[in-house]
């Protein structure tokens, strides 16, 4: 037995790995800390300060008891249009707000005033003018303080004529300015810690002499700002709950409070009544290592990111500052010789949990005695923190759990046998296993590294098994997809055909993927998948595309392990997932697995026991847990390296860099909140130049028209759109520069159509309701004027929440018809046309190619038009292998193409078309702008976005 050797403290061990976790658990030794600030800071408003006093125990001003401990029945409301969802919210944590002190307050209480500034109080800056010069130079354009100097040096200049006062003198005048904002202020601190234990007596190796540093800002207080932020207040969740469909019953999951972690904390947390009342705020973390610079050096980061579970997931995925750097984590350097060696992985190991409870430590007191913080909608709230899920790929996840390597982070299941079920990890069960069994036992059976102790263990209701997050783009999209199904095709054409015949198989693969039409949005390959660098895009781009390429090439079996994996993909990335959902996912699951067998059959592999694979069994159950899984994901931290990491890398001048990225990021949030601030004062509606000309001359302001802004239709983007979820769908004709007039027969001549005056009279007719209705063999024909504008594009603005959309779900994207795009081939889109709005999916819809957009004018009246040709469906139901219907180009019974002109209000949204290639092989000479005229039966790629996977799975 081995005894504690900490003063009073006099627990016995059998093992040395049970010692060593009792002692990081309850007797730590923090790291020195060293404080360090890299730019002048303000103080916060007092607004923002928090009260320590003690909290009323479960009474407030009224001296009536809170919520009653005894009334467990949950608190139900309807949600949505048309009560059509209802919710249970917990009895318990129910968010209520309270004054400064604590203290309850009635319900219906006005909420304070967010702030008392006047509405033409620029402070810091002297105007609006000088802020927007300041946002566009440093947020915007990223411009160098070299260049910002020589901008102001000419804009100063032409001043001197005029007597006009320079706005700001230099570049430092400016950076001061941003400096002295008060708002979204949250000070960046360095603590250095260094190694302490065992020291060799020689060959000391130097990363035992080494001191590390970690910066980082208190958590507390960017949740503090986060809370604080008005723009969140109507998308914040105060109270866990559930949701349900009103007509069935069945249960939903969207945010993450929806889901059953977060009411089993506040169960948890509840039991304590002084906690009643109060808004439980849990903690999500993200860390990932990323490289902002090959060619200069390996320039590596180690970011540390936070949300808050409270934000609801369409926050939190539209890039609105839901997500954000506390912290740069140390990376240990070492050479070869002793980064192998087990005392550096176990001080490297260490160093990452150690840090990590040091900088969440001003958190402890809150996660069990509420603290009252100001909330965006004008009230005060109690607040209980908890750690909640942790966002990582799998190299951390097996860092973070403690775990060896190759093992699931979160069962049990054997190594070598990772499919078979098995019971979940547990902090408890761990803890046992650690005080019972020594390190190598822990190791060989378990999987367990028995001497690091995880950073949660010191945290209450923290249990890093449980918290590890859903990783749809390592575990699926870069591992299942890419590493492993890509990868085996290719070594399973080998095994079946010899390295030559593969060969050619494998280049007529990527001619294929080369070949697909262009689409808004898709990344183009034009080399097949032969490129050196993968990136998270590059795989949701080829997953797109890559199942209609090798069909034909492949056993039917393959065909569908691809389909089973790119539905559940889909699924799982859903916005809302329901119960019916859930047993869709399952079977995707289960289809996956048993097709997969083929390649084990074949000989291509050997075992699937695969990490990444395994995950997907655990994927129901987390959904559950933590709801949707679009909202807890890296793609999200990916995505937040661009902004937080690598631009504010490169406008560094590479000397220490890190000082300079830190003192960015301040700036770059201390702008972001000023302009929160004055658009929710109401002062940047408009823009700079029509305020600034209000000021002068009412008059002039009154003839001053909002110059309109070119939209993005020339860019290959679809975009998110922030405004209001009051439509499904949206179609008109996208107003850009390359609008032109001419005559109708001259369009009929460029599209080779002669009769394309007689279609569209016939399309009037219809307009008109008189087709049907006419009783002359001759009917007079309405008239239109002979001129008619044709426009390259139009802009369809549709609800799609589970793709990048804006606030409210909303996402636009431009349905391209012209015969030169971007001053090369011609591209003519396809596209969904309502047919019948009264069937679900394909049997309500058809699809066209779009040959021609223009409008003309009737008695009158625009008419907003396509030309468009018609395809048919094959079958009444889509391909049983593929998953995907299947459409051909329509004819007429003369066997010419069926052409005919529909309303843009009839479009839903554009459609991609991918041929069925079968057998034959595709000529090296054939482009993207070839495809929709080179074959003659296409699959609807359903794969091309989550709205086109939704929309075309309602069909069956």
């Amino acid at each position: 037995m081995i005894p504690c050797t900490k003063t009073g403290c006099h627990r016995w061990f059998r093992n040395k790995s049970g010692l060593t976790q009792h002692v990081n658990v309850y007797h730590p030794v923090l790291p020195s800390v060293n404080i360090s600030v890299p730019v002048e800071q303000c103080q916060e408003s007092s607004a923002g300060e928090e009260h320590s006093q003690v909290l009323p125990d479960g009474y407030g001003d009224s001296g009536n008891p809170l919520d009653d401990p005894s009334n467990s029945n949950p608190l139900a409301e309807y949600v949505g249009p048309g009560d059509r969802y209802y919710r249970n919210y917990h009895p318990n944590l129910t968010g209520r707000p309270c004054d400064s002190l604590g203290n309850f307050l009635p319900a219906g209480h006005p909420a304070e005033p967010l702030t008392d500034m006047q509405p033409d109080d620029w402070s810091p800056y002297s105007s609006r003018l000088e802020f927007e010069l300041a946002d566009f130079l440093f947020t915007r354009s990223q411009m160098s303080a070299a260049n910002i100097n020589e901008l102001l040096n000419l804009w100063n200049a032409s001043l001197l004529s005029t007597g006009g006062q320079p706005i700001f003198r230099d570049s430092g005048e400016m950076y001061k300015t941003i400096d002295s904002t008060p708002l979204g202020d949250v000070q960046w601190e360095k603590f250095s810690t260094s190694y302490t234990g065992e020291w060799p007596t020689e060959n000391v190796p130097p990363w035992m002499n080494d001191t590390y540093d970690i910066w980082f800002r208190s958590p507390k207080e960017v949740i503090r700002n986060m809370l604080s932020r008005p723009d969140f207040s109507d998308a914040i969740d105060y109270r866990p709950f559930r949701e349900y469909e009103s007509a069935t019953d069945s249960r939903q999951w969207e945010d993450f409070m929806s889901g059953d972690w977060a009411w089993k904390q506040a169960d948890t947390i509840s039991r304590d009544p002084a906690t009643h009342g109060s808004t439980f705020v849990p903690i999500i973390l993200g860390s990932d290592k990323t490289t902002v610079s090959v060619a200069t050096g390996q320039n590596d980061y180690y970011p540390l990111y936070l949300s808050i579970g409270n934000i609801r997931n369409k926050v939190r995925r539209a890039h609105r500052n839901g997500v954000i750097l506390i912290a740069f984590l140390a990376i240990p350097h070492m050479d070869k010789e002793h980064a192998s060696t087990d005392a550096f992985r176990r001080f490297r190991r260490q160093l990452f949990h150690s840090s990590l409870a040091y900088i969440l430590h001003d958190l402890m007191p809150g996660m069990t005695e509420p603290i009252v913080m100001w909330f965006g909608d004008g009230h005060y709230r109690r607040v209980i923190f908890g750690l909640g899920p942790y966002i990582a790929d799998y190299e951390e996840q097996v860092l973070l759990a403690c775990i060896v390597r190759g093992w699931c982070v979160k069962c049990l299941a054997m190594r070598q046998a990772l499919d078979t079920d098995a019971l979940y990890r547990s902090r408890e069960h761990a803890e046992a296993l650690i005080e019972e069994f020594d390190l190598k036992n822990l190791r060989d059976e378990y999987g367990i590294i028995g001497d690091i102790i995880p950073f949660t263990s010191g945290f209450p209701r923290a249990d890093i098994y449980e918290l590890i997050a859903l990783d749809i783009l390592h575990q699926i999209i870069k591992g299942t997809f890419k590493d492993h199904l890509v990868e085996w095709v290719e070594s399973y054409l080998k095994a079946m055909h010899g390295t030559a015949k593969a060969n050619a198989i494998l280049d007529d693969i990527d001619r294929r993927i080369a070949a697909v039409a262009p689409f808004t949005g898709l990344r183009r390959f034009p080399e097949g998948r032969h490129f050196k660098q993968w990136t998270g895009n590059d795989s949701k781009a080829l997953m797109k595309v890559y199942l209609p390429a090798i069909e034909g090439h492949v056993p039917v079996e393959i065909v569908r392990t691809f389909r089973a994996l790119l539905e559940f993909t889909y699924l799982v990335r859903c916005n809302v997932i329901t119960e019916e959902t859930l047993v869709t996912i399952e079977d995707a699951i289960n289809r996956f697995h048993k097709h997969r067998e083929i390649f084990r059959e074949s000989g291509t592999v050997q075992t699937f026991s695969l990490p990444r694979q395994h995950a997907m069994k655990h994927y129901p159950d987390l959904i559950r847990l933590f709801g949707a899984p679009n909202g807890l994901c890296t793609l999200i931290t990916k995505s937040k390296h661009i902004d937080a990491v690598k631009d504010p890398y490169r406008r560094t001048n590479r000397n220490k860099p890190l000082g300079q990225m830190l003192i960015i990021n301040q700036r770059l949030d201390k702008l972001a909140a000023s302009r929160r601030d004055f658009s929710r004062r109401g002062m940047l509606e408009g823009s700079c130049l029509t305020a600034t000309m209000q000021l002068f001359s009412t008059r002039a302001h009154s003839n001053m028209s909002e110059a309109p802004g070119l939209n993005r239709c020339n860019e290959d983007t679809d975009e998110a759109v922030d405004c209001p979820t009051s439509i499904e769908v949206h179609v008109e004709l996208a107003r850009t520069p390359r609008t032109y007039l001419i005559t109708l027969s001259k369009l009929a001549a460029e599209l080779n159509l002669q009769h394309l005056p007689t279609i569209l009279e016939e399309f009037l007719l219809q307009q008109l309701d008189a087709y049907d209705n006419c009783d002359s063999d001759l009917p007079e024909w309405p008239t239109y004027g002979n001129k008619i504008t044709v426009v390259n594009a139009a802009a369809a603005l549709f609800y799609a929440p589970s793709d990048i959309s804006g606030i409210g779900g909303m996402r636009r994207e431009y349905i391209r018809s012209c015969h030169s795009w971007q001053n090369g081939a011609p591209r003519y889109d396809c596209a969904f046309v309502n047919t019948d709005s009264g069937l679900k999916g394909m049997y309500g819809l058809d699809i066209v190619r779009i040959l021609a957009f223009f409008s003309f004018v009737s008695q009158s009246k625009r008419y907003p038009c396509a030309v468009v040709r018609w395809f048919d469906r094959v079958g009444d139901k889509p391909d049983t292998d593929t998953g995907m219907w299947i459409v051909r180009p329509a004819f007429t019974a003369q066997r010419r193409p069926s052409i005919g002109i529909i309303h843009v209000d009839t479009l839903y949204r554009a459609a991609h078309l991918i041929p069925l290639y079968a057998t034959r092989p595709v000529s090296r000479n054939l482009k993207p702008h070839h495809s929709y005229d080179s074959f003659t039966a296409f699959y609807i790629n359903k794969f091309i976005d989550h709205h086109a996977f939704s929309l075309l799975s309602d069909s069956y």
